[in-house]
């Protein structure tokens, strides 16, 4: 449905990025007070591929979102059978693209406080109809993410919520479920699933089958044990992890991660310590993986900035940069050479990375090659210890936009610096 979200497949040239991941963690109390929490209670029933689920919404309006309608996004195949909220006058159901529907609620008066907003729906989840192989039902494998559109989502995506959710899953065979936040298994295909890092999704994988791997700060799940390929992955993955732990954990601490190979070859995606990866990982390809996990840890401090927005390259080029560094002290500059020299002869064919006042999600090769470039450019001029200082401040905030990193970076490098920033990003 939306298939944007995706990271990449691991073996190909990489095309999108998954949306805010790893997002930034509070205290349980403060955390319900600023954002919305939805609590849901849903029933999967695998031989049917359906999906039925009760979704109790408290929403929480921001300051600069106060308005008197709210549009939510969901799966075009989904039967809305009860649409209800405080002060709601009616709603309209409007066809979207890439397997997707909007319901809009029209409400008597401007949303100025939480408001409580309940959906009830059911669909049907078959292959034709998840054609981008991610999201399925089945017997034996379970994966709904925001691809699916399982979840009423606020359609600007920028409504980050913590969740509580009560899964019943009807099959022939015993399911596991895990998700980014914590499973409590009640009884036999019967769960508890608690999210109370805020996030902008909640994806949930099931399987018949889960081999567990666990060492150090990583823990891998897979369907068939692969051991050669799990001391692959986890060696690299805790170099990675304790080398980001140690440059930016002062910040916030990079939880333990849990590492999910799926069943299938399609691209990988990862939300907050929950990294979801395809079954081609080759262990041939070592700065391939790296780059990729790497850049997915970074993720955990790189985010906020709202995918659907000119902002979106802050989250992805950030990381990108990261990992990229990360490469370099680990493996050696050659790697890091080839890219910067690849990045270099394609700018100039490449979009601008950012133009203040020019409203245009950047594509791929802006977010990955040549905002990372650009970066990379403005290290050499302020140098790598203030450039670490840099980060570290910008992910302090949660909410991000490119004129707030400016503002940043004038406040430690100079308003001279800042403006050269500036035109470099818009060239």
């Amino acid at each position: 449905m939306i298939p944007f979200i995706n990271r990449k497949n691991f073996y190909r040239i990489p095309f999108v990025s998954c949306l805010t991941l790893l997002l930034i963690s509070c205290s349980e109390n403060n955390q319900i007070k600023k954002t919305s929490h939805y609590s849901v209670k849903a029933e999967i029933n695998t031989e049917k591929q359906l999906l039925n689920s009760n979704v109790s919404i408290s929403y929480l309006p921001t300051k600069s979102t106060l308005t008197d309608s709210l549009e939510f996004i969901v799966h075009e195949n989904a039967i809305i059978n009860k649409c209800s909220a405080n002060g709601l006058l009616n709603y309209v159901e409007k066809k979207k693209n890439n397997k997707a529907k909007s319901i809009v609620l029209y409400f008597n008066h401007k949303i100025e406080k939480p408001v409580n907003i309940t959906f009830d729906y059911d669909f049907v989840l078959k292959k034709e109809d998840a054609p981008w192989g991610i999201d399925r039902i089945s017997e034996d494998w379970i994966e709904l993410s925001l691809n699916s559109g399982w979840l009423p989502i606020i359609s600007s995506y920028n409504n980050q919520f913590s969740s509580v959710t009560e899964l019943s899953v009807q099959s022939k065979n015993k399911f596991d479920i895990l998700s980014s936040g914590t499973t409590k298994k009640l009884k036999n295909n019967k769960f508890e699933i608690t999210n109370l890092v805020p996030q902008i999704d909640l994806v949930l994988i099931g399987s018949t089958n889960f081999d567990k791997s666990s060492n150090g700060n990583i823990t891998i799940y897979e369907n068939k044990s692969n051991k050669e390929r799990n001391k692959f992955i986890h060696n690299l993955s805790e170099k990675s992890f304790q080398w980001l732990d140690n440059k930016f954990g002062h910040v916030k601490k990079l939880p333990s991660a849990k590492l999910i190979i799926t069943p299938r070859n399609e691209s990988g995606y990862a939300r907050k310590n929950l990294i979801v990866l395809s079954n081609d990982i080759s262990v041939k390809d070592t700065i391939h993986f790296v780059n990729y996990i790497t850049h997915e840890f970074a993720h955990f401090w790189s985010n906020g900035a709202n995918p659907l927005t000119e902002h979106r390259w802050l989250d992805e080029s950030i990381a990108e940069y990261v990992a990229w560094k990360y490469i370099d002290k680990e493996f050696g500059n050659d790697y890091l050479k080839t890219f910067l020299n690849r990045a270099e002869k394609e700018a100039d064919t490449i979009s601008a990375v950012y133009i203040k006042g020019v409203t245009k999600i950047p594509a791929h090769p802006v977010m990955y090659r040549k905002g990372v470039y650009k970066l990379f450019e403005l290290e050499k001029r302020i140098g790598e210890e203030n450039m670490f200082l840099l980060l570290s401040n910008w992910f302090k905030i949660e909410k991000k936009n490119s004129e707030e990193f400016l503002d940043i970076l004038e406040n430690s490098s100079g308003n001279k610096m800042a403006q050269h920033f500036r035109l470099e990003l818009s060239r």
